[in-house]
């Protein structure tokens, strides 16, 4: 090769590299001159937005007093079939709110008035602050009475056959003094009266067992 060829193709790829450089500088510029970057490379990602909901409460404004209520259930509504005697068996889970600050101890006692006050639960050794029972709980330290069965703790509903929808009463009772007098193991029904009597305030959360339905449901 001579000097003047050799000078000749130097000549020739610097002047191509020129026109690639110039090329690939125009793709990457806008019409005004405005330098554009390759999709994900603007810098860092903003942290995505989490949203905090608030779940929804069981109480309302009205709610000023002394009150008792259940996420399985609204007042006056239908308890559901997992909770009665033919279902898990299991004590629905309760909340309760606004109780006197100067109660000594909580007592829940559910019975059915429909079946001459048969007895379904008597629970007491309650805490005040824990703001409610998961669902079949029975928190270390509490006692329990026999039930309408003779067995000890929590039976679901379970009505007659024939019978029409029966009305279940929880009632909790703010403790003024620990119910000594109280045997636990002892009978649901005299359980009641003697916890009754050392009760300063009581809540009320009423829920109904439709008969008619029990073929439908599912646990």
């Amino acid at each position: 090769m001579t000097c003047h060829t050799a000078l000749v193709r130097a000549h020739f790829l610097l002047h191509a590299s020129a026109v690639a450089m110039a090329f690939v500088g125009a793709g990457c510029a806008d019409s005004d001159g405005t330098t554009l970057r390759e999709p994900g490379t603007g810098g860092a990602t903003p942290p995505p937005v989490v949203v905090v909901t608030e779940p929804e409460s069981l109480f309302t404004d009205l709610d000023v007093s002394f009150s008792l209520r259940s996420p399985a259930f609204r007042p006056n509504e239908n308890i559901p079939f997992h909770y009665s005697r033919d279902g898990a068996n299991v004590s629905p889970p309760l909340e309760w709110i606004n109780q006197p600050i100067d109660a000594v101890e909580l007592a829940l006692v559910v019975t059915d008035p429909s079946a001459d006050g048969f007895v379904h639960w008597v629970i007491w050794g309650l805490d005040p602050t824990t703001g409610g029972l998961a669902e079949g709980d029975v928190p270390p330290g509490a006692l329990q009475a026999l039930n309408g069965f003779g067995d000890l703790g929590w039976v679901g509903p379970d009505p007659p056959d024939l019978d029409s929808p029966h009305a279940y009463l929880f009632r909790l009772f703010a403790l003024r003094d620990l119910p000594s007098d109280v045997t636990p193991g002892g009978g649901g029904r005299a359980s009641i009266e003697l916890l009754e009597a050392h009760a300063m305030a009581i809540a009320e959360l009423i829920g109904f067992f439709p008969v008619a339905e029990l073929s439908t449901q599912t646990y």
